[in-house]
């Protein structure tokens, strides 16, 4: 999901952490309009330790610490920013002379150089034109057909392997992930009301529905309804048939046991509260034997859960490598697949973990800052390829929502083979 909807839902879910974020960073502002550095360092600081990996407060905590005299701080600080944000132009940010001198300060320059190297390794799988639909999701079917998510026209499309593009099933709202079960035949779908969409009003803010259709025929089985507080972004069904989703409008992981009866009130079996810690989920999914359970939050990172005991462990990654901005999360033979619209430039990353799954030991490119590499998304393994929508066009809004058709290129699904 794009982060500009990200923040949207951000505050108004997290108002109270969002206005006490705002009042040091007002407070910062101010102390640096006036020269008074040390009390600039205080209050941005305390905004950043409120609301981390934040594009804006982050270089602000780097300024601090470099007109307080703390150079080493400044580049790590700095060196933060880079990894969220390779374009940010600190070589001639006045505010930043007194660290030119540093010995870290050289790495620093070749670290964003590095950084902003456009690296391509995967190829284009098909050429699609219907950006119109804003596609966030899809399913490559087993005769290499597609089925192509709306957002903008709340449906369903299927795609011919010509390209040619027709109606296949109307949903309640705009389609955020979709998931395929072959072997039964199912499609899941999540969907939910968000301002993009066209139709929405207020009083469908917080609306979601999950849909479980027939893939051969697109009938409807049955519908989970969520009527408030939620945005069901992406989901994963297990072996058992159960449901896992994640909600990134309030921070809540759930699992819900499924039958076949058409439309309910959803009943969620197992539910992880995570709004004490957490800000925003995206991504999820589960390992090959189902033993944990990889979710992403677009501010902190990557997390894993232990579905037996219920514990939560941070995945750690190294130095070079900074966790934010996932949007779509795979998991493919003890890797992890990620997605990033959250940095800049964007980037598509397969991260190889250690044997405990809670260490990134190295990490490789599929393509950062490509030049049809818009806003990339979702994505799906299959036969051992990956799949992603390299270009949702998110970023083609304007303040009142409409869409700017004019400025749209066809949607280009891209894949990599991973064996």
């Amino acid at each position: 999901m794009n982060r500009f909807l990200i923040c949207f839902l951000c505050c108004l879910s997290f108002a109270v952490k969002a206005q006490t974020a705002q009042y040091y960073y007002t407070e910062a502002t101010a102390a640096y309009e006036k020269k008074d550095y040390e009390s600039f360092l205080d209050n941005i600081r305390r905004a950043d330790g409120l609301r981390p990996n934040h594009p804006v407060i982050v270089p602000k905590v780097a300024v601090a610490w470099a007109l307080n005299g703390r150079k080493t701080r400044s580049i790590q600080k700095l060196r933060q920013m880079m990894l969220m944000d390779a374009t940010y132009d600190f070589i001639n940010n006045p505010d930043f002379e007194a660290i030119k001198g540093h010995k870290g300060y050289d790495r620093l320059v070749e670290l964003q150089k590095r950084l902003n190297v456009v690296e391509v390794n995967d190829e284009v799988f098909m050429t699609i034109d219907a950006a119109e639909l804003h596609p966030e999701s899809f399913i490559v079917l087993e005769n290499g057909e597609l089925l192509l998510g709306s957002i903008r026209q709340k449906k369903i499309v299927k795609v011919n392997q010509a390209g040619a593009v027709s109606d296949w099933l109307d949903t309640p709202y705009a389609v955020l992930g979709m998931k395929a079960d072959f072997e039964k035949g199912h499609l899941w779908v999540s969907t939910a009301a968000i301002p993009e969409m066209e139709g929405f009003t207020k009083a469908d803010q917080g609306k979601s529905v999950v849909l479980q259709v027939n893939i051969q025929t697109a009938e409807i089985l049955q519908g989970l309804e969520y009527d408030e507080e939620s945005t069901i972004g992406d989901i994963v069904v297990d072996q058992q048939d159960r449901v896992w989703m994640s909600n990134s409008m309030t921070p809540y992981l759930s699992r819900l046991e499924t039958d076949t009866s058409n439309y309910l009130g959803a009943f969620n079996r197992k539910q992880f509260d995570l709004s004490e810690v957490y800000f925003s989920l995206q991504g999820l999914t589960l390992t090959e034997g189902e033993q944990y359970l990889y979710f992403s939050d677009y501010i902190k990172g990557l997390f894993r859960i232990n579905l037996k005991t219920d514990d939560i462990k941070k995945v750690f990654a190294p130095r070079t490598s900074l966790l934010k901005g996932i949007d779509g999360l795979y998991s493919y033979k003890n890797t992890l697949l990620a997605i990033h619209n959250g940095t800049k430039p964007y980037r598509v990353v397969q991260y190889f973990l250690d044997e405990r799954g809670t260490h990134i030991q190295r990490e490789r490119i599929i393509n950062r800052g490509g030049e049809s590499l818009g806003e990339p998304t979702l994505g799906q393994v299959k036969d051992g390829y990956f799949y992603y929508i390299a270009n949702s066009p998110w970023p083609f809004y304007d303040e009142e929502r409409n869409l700017q058709v004019d400025q749209l290129k066809p949607i280009e699904i891209r894949r990599i083979k991973l064996d």
